[in-house]
């Protein structure tokens, strides 16, 4: 079924609607309606046409910045972890301090929930804080280290490069939320894969020395983004049929419409911001392709059965 959206998009390429647009004026900058796809993906961006109103052509349509991202979550709550590795933690209550090492060679505190692996499952943790010989054994040193670990994807840290006999600053308490502390990780990582870890913990309002019953709550993200980018230069209007540019926007025919930016060749990589040609999805589809991998995420339907248009920016 995808093969007959992959054929349809090439074999539409060569029969582009001709231009009946106006006389272009400045030129014009719509923002995409962002695109939620299956698995996780997102297309979100702008599409830049000369000023034109009316149909377009892929001549009137003269920039774009798209922008490709795949979010997957790791979570951990108080409902489905635990937080029983703390150590050498405690609180002003206005921070959520961990012991670094005392002297380089001894263990300081940690901070940490993790979930044990059940039915087969690999355990996991997200590390706020550790200066144990953990960060040793992985080489950070006692300085410290900061991530998680993943089912797949296996141990995920950055060091921390603290001193030794210092009180650091794991969390801050949130403005008009008492005792609900911010947690601060450094980012883990930006190529290929943006790695970042966020959340909160709250505290039943100790001052000083944490034990793990003094943190009554937490909600820890560790954030995977696969992120990527289609631009003027890596990447041309595939397809433009039934595009039209006007008060309402950039708009796609329900009648054969058919808008996709990316990249040809034998293992093509495009966005399909609308499509209409496909008479399985008569109502539209839209989908991120890549390459030998094949659709990675794909909409449908886009509109109702009544539907003249489907506006793709604004």
């Amino acid at each position: 079924m995808m093969m007959m959206k992959i054929l349809k998009l090439a074999a539409t390429i060569a029969l582009l609607l001709p231009s009946i647009a106006a006389q272009a004026a400045n030129p014009v900058v719509y923002k995409l309606k962002p695109i939620t796809l299956t698995n996780g993906w997102q297309v979100t961006g702008s599409i830049t046409t000369d000023g034109s109103t009316g149909y377009l052509t892929p001549a009137n349509i003269v920039d774009w910045n798209l922008k490709i991202v795949q979010t997957t979550d790791m979570v951990w709550t108080e409902k489905d972890s635990n937080d029983l590795n703390i150590s050498g933690v405690s609180s002003d209550g206005q921070k959520v301090y961990v012991s670094t090492s005392p002297d380089g060679m001894s263990d300081g505190g940690t901070l940490y929930v993790s979930r044990g692996g059940s039915r087969g499952q690999i355990p996991t943790s997200g590390v706020i804080a550790d200066f144990t010989s953990t960060s040793f054994n992985l080489g950070y040193g006692y300085g410290g280290i900061a991530g998680w670990q993943d089912e797949i994807g296996g141990l995920n840290y950055v060091g921390l490069n603290q001193r030794n006999n210092t009180q650091y600053r794991a969390a801050s308490v949130l403005k008009g939320r008492p005792n609900v502390f911010a947690i601060n990780v450094p980012i883990l990582g930006t190529n290929p894969i943006m790695m970042t870890m966020f959340g909160t913990i709250t505290t039943d309002g100790t001052i000083g020395p944490l034990a793990p019953k003094n943190i009554v709550a937490w909600r820890i993200t560790a954030r995977n983004q696969d992120i990527s980018y289609m631009t003027k230069a890596n990447s041309v209007v595939l397809a433009a049929s039934g595009v039209a540019a006007g008060v309402n926007g950039i708009t796609v025919d329900h009648a054969s419409g058919q808008f996709a930016i990316g990249v040809g060749g034998r293992r093509p990589t495009f966005v399909t911001i609308a499509d209409f040609t496909d008479p399985v999805f008569s109502n539209g589809f839209a989908n991120y392709y890549m390459g030998s991998f094949g659709v990675m995420g794909d909409k449908s339907p886009l509109v109702g059965t009544n539907a003249k248009t489907y506006t793709v920016a604004r």
